[in-house]
């Protein structure tokens, strides 16, 4: 796992956008909440999706980064500096998940 958050960060950097750890590892536990893995899955072939998606990551990591200013903001408050962003990452609203059967 550690090779392939160095991979996203070097995307993100391709964007100008020096990406920290925690956006990388939120952007990939958020990734892999939506995708909803089997548990069939191993942590190889869910590496090995991820890999197939790791621009939509980047992407991701990308707007967690940006969303450090005033961009995305829903609401926003003065002298007590309180914001409120949008809980919603563009970057994955095209992100499927797998349906799970029991």
């Amino acid at each position: 796992m550690t090779e392939f958050i160095e991979k996203i960060k070097a995307l993100t950097t391709e964007y100008g956008v020096e990406a920290k750890e925690l956006d990388v590892t939120l952007a990939i536990e958020l990734f892999q909440q939506i995708r909803n893995y089997p548990s069939s899955y191993s942590e190889e072939k869910k590496l090995s999706d991820m890999e197939n998606h790791k621009s939509t990551i980047a992407m991701a990591v990308i707007e967690l980064d940006s969303k450090d200013g005033v961009e995305n903001q829903t609401a926003h408050s003065e002298n007590g500096t309180s914001r409120t962003y949008s809980k919603d990452l563009l970057a994955f609203q095209n992100v499927v998940g797998f349906a799970n059967c029991i």
